[in-house]
């Protein structure tokens, strides 16, 4: 007999992190004949600018996502309710009563977070006991062990479970054998910055570790490949890129995705992702999975991915200094071990291992 499994969180677009990972998630669960699984989604709103801004429209589909909800546990009557669900804030307490509701119609639930957040808001001990009782006799998926710490005072070991995310791997062997043989045939540096182009994600730090290259007279080209969130950060990236005189250096692609994207990582020698907010970092698995190294700051679990040095290098959140210092030791050591950055890919993060595992927690 199938497992009923309702299945909710945030569903692109737009495109990021969590939303990549759910659609792949989702679509698994589909395919596989031993679930039953819909979804509904929580984000009615299409675009990056909505992430975080309060409006009319918002409320409006957290209203409808909520009847929704409540129709589905009557009509489609799930075993369990998966629910990417926000950490912190606002937005955890809204999250928070989709798992409430459940509770009520006992269904059993499991909660997943691509994000961290809750350490600092549960310093206010009301909402330290609302989060207990939230979290009271369901399960709880993280990205890495490390997270735990964010969870700790408000959750136990027990009722805990580690899914990391992963990326499906795109490219044969014998593709991936003749881009590293193109890659060694230009003498140019292209170094890349993948991800949404928001000030937390570093794109200001790579201008300013690419000032540092060029004044050191490296050849490099650098690639910004993502979306602005506003047009005031816009302004600021390039003001910051004039400033440096690095227009003929620094470009601007804007957000690609698929073949496009995969095009731009196929040249790429070397990508450099100084987040200061983020969990697990998906474009740093897109770059191993390329054979590139990536070089970032300790932020989340960051640290458990770039594990050795011809991974990358990681650095002190914010020491763009320092991470500048490594990516130049790389660069003039010529010392790039693609063959050996992709097996660690396949071995660790390529997506089957994680789609086994989200099957494996909700069986």
């Amino acid at each position: 007999m199938k497992k009923k499994v309702l299945f909710l969180g945030r569903f692109a677009p737009p495109l990021h992190g969590a939303s990549k990972m759910n659609e792949l998630y989702f679509n698994a669960l589909k395919k596989d004949k031993n679930f039953d699984v819909q979804k509904i989604k929580l984000n009615k709103y299409d675009s990056l600018e909505d992430i975080g801004k309060f409006s009319k429209k918002k409320i409006c589909g957290y209203i409808q996502a909520i009847k929704e909800f409540k129709e589905k546990l009557k009509s489609f009557n799930p075993d369990e309710v998966y629910l990417e669900m926000a950490p912190k804030g606002v937005a955890f307490f809204k999250d928070s009563i989709f798992v409430n509701i459940a509770k009520k119609k006992r269904k059993k639930v499991s909660i997943q977070f691509h994000a961290k957040g809750a350490k600092e808001t549960t310093k206010n001990l009301l909402a330290k006991k609302y989060y207990q009782n939230v979290f009271k006799n369901i399960k709880i998926i993280l990205l890495s062990k490390i997270l735990f710490e964010d969870v700790r005072n408000v959750s136990n070991w027990n009722q805990i479970e580690i899914l990391p995310n992963g990326v499906p791997d795109e490219i044969s062997e014998k593709e991936f054998e003749k881009i590293v043989k193109d890659r060694k045939e230009n003498k140019k540096h292209n170094l890349l910055f993948l991800s949404n182009m928001i000030e937390s994600k570093g794109p200001l730090d790579v201008l300013k570790i690419c000032n540092k290259l060029n004044l050191n007279n490296i050849e490099f080209e650098c690639n910004f490949v993502g979306k602005f969130q506003d047009d005031k950060f816009r302004i600021e990236f390039e003001k910051q890129l004039r400033n440096f005189n690095l227009e003929k250096k620094c470009f601007y692609l804007g957000p690609k995705y698929n073949k496009e994207k995969n095009k731009i990582l196929e040249k790429t020698n070397l990508l450099i992702f100084p987040t200061q907010e983020d969990t697990f970092g998906i474009v740093i698995l897109e770059a191993f999975m390329y054979g590139i190294p990536a070089f970032s700051y300790d932020e989340g679990s960051i640290s458990e991915i770039i594990k050795e040095d011809y991974l990358g290098a990681i650095s002190q959140k914010g020491d763009w200094e320092d991470l500048y210092k490594k990516i130049l030791k790389k660069i003039e050591s010529k010392r790039f071990n693609s063959k050996k950055i992709r097996a660690y890919f396949k071995n660790n993060f390529e997506i089957k291992g994680s789609l086994r595992k989200i099957k494996e927690i909700l069986k």
